[in-house]
């Protein structure tokens, strides 16, 4: 056999050995994870369906049972936001006097509500005020008898029938409607004060102070 032959037969033979070696490999598993040809890709697993989490009993409200068995919810208490509120006292109003006069020569305290200014069976008696009262005055005699509170020298502080030094102080807060007068002691009025008088007839005249 010449030597051509020879070349001719051993490249044959290597070619029927690679042929058969790739018809072996072809039905090997893929072993690298990716899909070999003609064979179907990995089938994805279901998507699974999360279990419903259970629900906790709440137990943040209190049960009692009663004579039955059956459990029942009790009813709260009255919070203090839902309390009657107390009510607040209110401040007491002016002390509501009543003067009359003894002809022309005397004044009477016919009525005190406080019991504390004056006695009512006194003629001219003296009259004392509460710093920080109010006093509401009814003066039965106006018409003939106005009535004035007056320093030592005689200068009046509040009057029924002239202009007083205090009534327009805002503290005083005089009020003159005729028949019926009102005033707050101040300290300032209580200082200046002197006496009490009947503007036309001086014999109706008394002492004033406050204390």
């Amino acid at each position: 056999m010449d030597e051509r032959r020879r070349r001719v037969l051993r490249a044959t033979g290597l070619a029927l050995a690679t042929g058969l070696a790739g018809c072996g490999g072809d039905g090997d598993a893929n072993t690298d994870g990716e899909p070999g040809d003609g064979e179907a890709g990995d089938t994805p697993s279901p998507t699974g369906t999360a279990s419903p989490t259970a629900t906790e009993p709440d137990d943040s409200t209190p049960t009692a049972t009663d004579g039955g068995g059956n459990s029942t919810t009790p009813t709260p208490a009255p919070t203090e936001s839902g309390a009657d509120p107390t009510p607040t006292p209110t401040p007491g109003g002016a002390v509501d006097l009543v003067i009359e006069s003894e002809g022309f020569s005397a004044w009477v305290l016919a009525e005190d509500e406080s019991g504390e200014v004056a006695p009512t069976d006194e003629s001219n008696p003296t009259m004392t005020f509460g710093v920080g009262t109010r006093y509401a005055v009814e003066n039965n005699g106006w018409d003939t008898h106005p009535f004035a509170l007056r320093a030592a020298d005689d200068s009046p502080l509040l009057s029924q029938s002239a202009d007083g030094s205090y009534e327009d102080d805002d503290a005083v807060d005089w009020v003159d409607d005729g028949g019926t007068f009102a005033f707050t002691m101040t300290d300032d009025l209580a200082a200046d004060l002197n006496h009490y008088i009947c503007t036309v007839h001086s014999s109706m005249r008394g002492e004033a102070e406050a204390n």
